[in-house]
């Protein structure tokens, strides 16, 4: 697959975030409030197709980039739960915010600013707590009985959504599915190619990729959520308030902060590295969300503010 083509697949990517329940934050509060799996299930679908795809590039091209895993420790569990708390300041994780971009919440471009301080803060030697994270290499699938069986439940579920879209025409499933595959296919050609590692380039001054292919598709990616919104009529541009703008600052900031500890943040953690079978990545994601959950049950009136929110998105169903 050629660099380019992960423009036309980041618009993709960005026009099915907004068409289902994509925010790991969203999510848990459903979990927790309502008491339904049904959107922490859609993650795992999400999850399920991109490891698919992930491991049917490895075996047929011999050219995918597949992450690898990386010591698991204090720093992990650390990195984890600061992004979990971050997300749920910032009511929405990297994945969800650029739903709410694609909306027209703009305050939510502060999160990527809270980002971006964050890692400004953490180049300077004396305020990084974190040292550097030890890679252990990655286990061959052949073999390997416990990536086997994920593997296997990989595929079971990606038959379900299948089954879903075509029986009870479930389209918030095909939006799902979508999202797995446009991932994996851009991750596994560029995983260089998010917007965090973008301001980490610039803000290194590396420069421009070549051609401009990771920027464009990082734009791309907005481009497309807006225009899946914006075919819905739910595209509303506006600030919100001072308290919403200052929350997504400081909700970026410590997902920052957790995202040096986990390589490549929560978003990374969902379309990536949980999928590609590295066991940090599954270990880091859950204990986000055991950590959201936690906080939720700790703050119910919180939690109940934050749920009557407008600013609090509900995913788009055919």
């Amino acid at each position: 697959m050629t660099a380019f083509l992960i423009i036309p697949l980041a618009f993709l990517l960005g026009f099915a975030l907004v068409r289902a329940a994509t925010c790991t934050v969203a999510a848990t509060m459903r979990w927790v409030g309502e008491g339904k799996l049904d959107w922490l299930f859609g993650l795992l679908i999400v999850a399920s197709w991109a490891g698919l795809v992930l491991f049917l590039l490895l075996q047929y091209s011999g050219r995918a980039h597949i992450p690898v895993d990386i010591e698991i420790g204090w720093q992990l569990f650390f990195g984890a739960a600061i992004m979990g708390v971050g997300a749920l300041i910032n009511r929405g994780c990297f994945v969800g915010t650029v739903g709410y971009i694609g909306a027209g919440k703009f305050s939510y471009i502060l999160t990527f600013v809270g980002l971006a301080l964050a890692m400004l803060l953490l180049r300077v030697d004396m305020l990084n707590p974190f040292g550097p994270v030890v890679m252990t290499g990655r286990t061959p699938t052949e073999g390997n009985i416990a990536k086997q069986a994920v593997l296997l439940g990989f595929a079971v579920l990606s038959l379900l959504s299948i089954w879903l879209i075509i029986a009870k025409r479930n389209m918030a499933m095909l939006a799902l599915l979508t999202v797995g595959i446009t991932a994996a296919l851009i991750y596994g050609t560029r995983p260089e190619w998010s917007y965090a590692a973008v301001l980490n380039s610039l803000l290194v001054g590396q420069g421009l990729s070549v051609g401009m292919t990771v920027e464009l598709a990082v734009v791309a990616l907005f481009a497309g959520a807006v225009f899946s919104s914006w075919l819905k009529n739910k595209f509303h541009p506006q600030f919100g308030t001072w308290k919403l703008a200052a929350a997504n600052l400081a909700g970026g900031f410590l997902m920052g902060i957790g995202a040096a500890a986990v390589p490549g943040g929560n978003d990374v953690l969902l379309l990536w590295t949980a999928p590609g079978l590295t066991l940090y990545g599954a270990v880091a994601y859950l204990v986000m969300i055991a950590t959201i959950a936690v906080m939720l049950v700790v703050m119910p009136h919180a939690t109940k503010a934050m749920a009557r929110s407008p600013w609090f998105q509900k995913p788009m169903r055919e």
